[in-house]
């Protein structure tokens, strides 16, 4: 596939797709970096920057009383952290190798707050998710190995709604992704360098790819056949039935006893 975009960014258009790829499958994105060196900047030309830095909640384990040995091993996965009798926070250790990497707060009512992750098992976070009233409202991750986040995703009503991203590590958003049908976004790119979504430089991922997202695969799919000819229609009973008698038909006439014939 070969998609033109305003500026010369059809190579950065298809890493783009291929970081698209990934993030349905395992969350990784492939960098594609801009055409140009310098900041974006905003419409005034000043140059907004986010800020990536990774910050681990504290969850103080240490005098936690409340510890679950899954497998049985000697070591708690499962560390849970009360003020009270209610829980503040939680660490996970989920590939049982001694170190957690996830971490769960709540809030004064019970309910998830917040959620750290690391993923790739080297003690750094690799995600953070955010919820309000117990209902995921934004995600920030980190997709490279640079220990920043590069990857701001925005949820309504617990479903995602857009997305922003930085994919050439300046601090600088230069991506824009909105979810008019889920897992079929539309990006915008700002290959320029001047901050705005570039004319062109917005594609359709399934139109452009052909991908159907797995909701959507059932109906798109094969039928099983059910062998009917058109207009013709099922038959709601397959049992036959014995049909009764009209109403004015004479009643059959018993035999005769055989000392009575003659």
């Amino acid at each position: 596939m070969n998609v033109k975009l305003h500026g010369g960014g059809s190579a950065c258009v298809r890493g783009l797709l291929k970081g698209v790829a990934l993030l349905g499958s395992c969350g990784w994105l492939v960098a594609c970096a801009a055409s140009t060196s310098g900041g974006a900047k905003s419409a005034d030309g000043v140059i907004e920057k986010r800020d990536t830095t990774i910050e681990h909640e504290a969850c103080d384990t240490k005098g936690a009383s409340e510890r679950l040995d899954a497998n049985a091993d000697g070591t708690a996965e499962i560390v849970i952290v009360r003020s009270g009798d209610r829980e503040i926070c939680r660490s996970v250790d989920l590939n049982f190798d001694g170190v957690p990497d996830a971490w769960a707060f709540l809030d004064a009512q019970g309910k998830l707050r917040r959620k750290e992750l690391d993923f790739d098992r080297d003690g750094r976070i690799d995600e953070i998710d955010l919820f309000q009233n117990g209902v995921i409202s934004e995600k920030r991750r980190a997709t490279s190995l640079a220990n920043r986040l590069d990857t701001w995703d925005f949820f309504q009503g617990g479903k995602l709604a857009r997305t922003e991203r930085d994919s050439n590590g300046d601090a600088v958003v230069d991506q824009w992704w909105e979810y008019p049908q889920p897992g079929c976004p539309l990006i915008h790119s700002d290959s320029n360098g001047d901050g705005r979504p570039d004319p062109g430089a917005t594609i359709n991922y399934c139109k452009e790819t052909g991908y159907v997202p797995p909701e959507r695969q059932a109906d798109s799919g094969p039928k099983t056949p059910d062998f009917q000819r058109p207009g013709d229609s099922l038959p709601t009973e397959t049992e036959e039935k014995t049909k009764a008698p009209p109403a004015d038909a004479e009643a059959p006439k018993s035999a005769a006893p055989e000392g009575d014939k003659k």
